[in-house]
């Protein structure tokens, strides 16, 4: 009789959730997995536009690249249109420096003939 007592007494202690209580307390974990899942989705697809946003920066990014090349060929045809002139600029240079002041390169022997009239 005292233990048919006791599990009386227990029962009425402890209270069982009501039913929509009860889900939730059961699968309060699972909730939350769903309530994050949701709020993920809302955010990438909706606040972000995702799959627009990725296709317009790869178009972005294939165009960035593109004129990128182009660039690198035009800075490829300047320098050597600027090594060209500077070439010529150190030919016509050094002629002027060799007639005027004498100048030789290093490794080169000078030959000086001198030219006397005789009458």
């Amino acid at each position: 009789m005292s233990t048919n007592l006791f599990s009386r007494l227990s029962a009425k202690l402890i209270k069982k959730p009501s039913n929509l209580f009860g889900f939730f307390y059961q699968y309060w974990f699972s909730l939350v997995l769903i309530i994050i899942l949701t709020s993920l989705i809302r955010q990438n697809f909706i606040n972000n536009n995702l799959p627009v946003d990725i296709n317009n920066r790869q178009a972005l990014l294939k165009q960035s690249i593109a004129n990128n090349k182009q660039l690198e060929q035009e800075n490829q045809q300047l320098q050597l249109e600027l090594a060209a002139k500077s070439d010529k600029k150190l030919e016509i240079l050094e002629s002027m420096a060799r007639q005027k002041f004498g100048l030789i390169k290093s490794g080169e022997q000078y030959y000086q003939f001198n030219h006397t009239d005789q009458n």
